[in-house]
């Protein structure tokens, strides 16, 4: 069995010790935004895109879901 991906701004918060909540209010989004990020239902905006990209160094690829 292949072991699921974690999804870059998972290891992201993870690497810089933050809970969804915390991650999520750095980017002025609602916990429950940030998890559907994670999960990959949902996409960010194009501003919060820009700004993820800058501050995770997470692709725009694996950002819209392109890539993983």
């Amino acid at each position: 069995m292949t072991p699921k991906r974690i999804h870059p701004l998972k290891a992201y918060r993870k690497a810089h010790g933050l809970n969804q909540r915390e991650a999520a209010h750095r980017f002025g989004v609602s916990q429950a935004v940030w998890s559907r990020w994670e999960l990959g239902t949902r996409r960010p905006n194009r501003d919060l895109t820009k700004k993820l990209m800058r501050e995770t160094g997470v692709s725009l690829e694996v950002l819209m879901g392109m890539a993983s």
